[in-house]
């Protein structure tokens, strides 16, 4: 038997342009505060709500654990799983959560003293900082926040974390999405702001421009007005004329609704959520949802293919579970139905049984039965049960008449078979 001799390969020669070596190690973390944004996005409905039901469609579809080698499904792994990590929800969930939001997320392997597997947790993307060589490689993790037991930070060997990257432009620190909405979710506060305090300083109210009065009226009408300013159905009184003019036009309040809503679409553009889904109408007159649908399911396709390839190729490899691989359903019920009904379709063309389970299977569709569906009969062995087939052209009832045979039967008007009493009388 040959041996086969493995060659390590150098590490890439490329240096990070955002490598910034420090006295404690070389760190990629980007200079822009998360937590600023948070807040924000914490305080906006309109980014809250989208992100929250971003996640809520990742975790619509369902997931299968597979054997590797022989790619059938394999229910007593995955039900491991949930038992001793909750991986739907405190994997998966969270894992959907903050990729949203940071592009980078850290999946921590608590280990054993014999090595093995004790415990998963998903980091806070905030709190992680990355050690990397200077082409970006992770040699390692530390916390970025102190003890409060040790006095130190935490840290983490490269092997016991497996980081997510979405939207990987290099080997180092994943772009993040959050600095462009920032911008916009700042703006949209300074509009707000500004709104409050038209309402709070009373912009809108109503200017008084006393005409031909002494000074007694003036005083005389302000007391009453003081008086009688909540009670409506109160008639105000003054004496001599008055003019009455509003501080500012509340026409500029139209202007401001449809700039608050231009960035309101602009954070779901960045956020992949079509209004629709956002709780926002269409007020185009027109429908566009399935196409908004597919858009959506798109981006949620390639984000959860993200997460399962780090899942097969990086986590199961680390927890000792190499012979195990992940793969994900489809998202929705409605893609779901679209599959069955192109399944249908296949089968309608003579598609074999081994391509109809191959198709449902790419499309992450699985089952425990061997046989899925019904052997179709050999057209020609049922023809042959049945007997001899007529031509249809040959059949009795498809013989055509001779030339006159028509004529002849139908026979003169004199041999008409109308009674006497069916006769018109003139």
């Amino acid at each position: 038997m040959t041996k086969k001799k493995y060659i390590k390969r150098a590490n890439s020669k490329d240096s990070l342009r955002a490598y910034s070596p420090n006295n404690e190690a070389a760190t990629v973390f980007p200079d822009f505060s998360f937590q600023s944004v948070i807040n924000m996005i914490n305080n906006d409905p309109v980014a809250r709500g989208a992100i929250n039901h971003y996640v809520s469609k990742c975790m619509e579809g369902t997931y299968n654990i597979l054997n590797r080698k022989t790619k059938k499904l394999d229910d007593s792994s995955k039900f491991k799983l949930e038992e001793k990590y909750k991986f739907r929800q405190m994997i998966l969930r969270k894992t959907f959560l903050l990729g949203k939001l940071f592009n980078n997320v850290y999946i921590e392997i608590v280990r054993t003293l014999d090595n093995q597997t004790k415990d998963l947790n998903v980091l806070d993307s905030l709190n992680i900082e990355p050690i990397t060589l200077e082409n970006g490689d992770p040699k390692g993790y530390q916390s970025r926040q102190f003890s409060q037991l040790t006095g130190k930070k935490a840290t983490w060997d490269a092997k016991d974390i497996t980081w997510i990257k979405f939207g990987d432009r290099s080997v180092g620190y994943a772009p993040v999405d959050l600095r462009a909405l920032w911008e916009n979710l700042c703006i949209k506060d300074w509009v707000k702001r500004y709104v409050g305090w038209l309402w709070k300083t009373g912009q809108y109210r109503v200017l008084y421009n006393p005409i031909n009065a002494n000074d007694k009226n003036i005083q005389d009408f302000l007391a009453y007005n003081r008086r009688a300013e909540n009670n409506f159905s109160s008639p105000m009184m003054l004496s001599g004329e008055l003019q009455t003019k509003v501080l500012r036009d509340m026409k500029e309040a139209e202007s401001i609704d449809v700039f608050l809503k231009y960035l309101d679409g602009q954070t779901l553009i960045l956020l992949r959520m079509p209004p629709s889904d956002a709780g926002i109408p269409d007020a185009s007159g027109r429908s566009n949802s399935d196409a908004q649908t597919n858009n959506l399911n798109t981006s949620i396709t390639d984000f959860k293919q993200i997460v399962a390839d780090y899942i097969n190729y990086d986590l199961f490899p680390k927890m000792n579970k190499s012979n195990s691989m992940i793969k994900f359903g489809p998202n929705d019920r409605f893609q779901r139905q679209m599959v069955f009904d192109n399944l249908s379709k296949f089968k309608s063309v003579g598609a074999t049984n081994d391509a109809l389970r191959e198709f449902l299977e790419i499309e992450g569709i699985y089952f425990e039965v061997e046989k899925m569906f019904e052997d179709i009969p050999d057209p020609m062995e049922m023809a042959s049960m049945k007997g001899p087939q007529i031509q249809s052209d040959n059949a009795p009832s498809r013989q055509g008449k001779s030339a006159g045979v028509g004529n002849k039967k139908i026979g003169t008007g004199s041999q008409g078979t109308t009674r006497s009493d069916q006769l018109r009388k003139e």
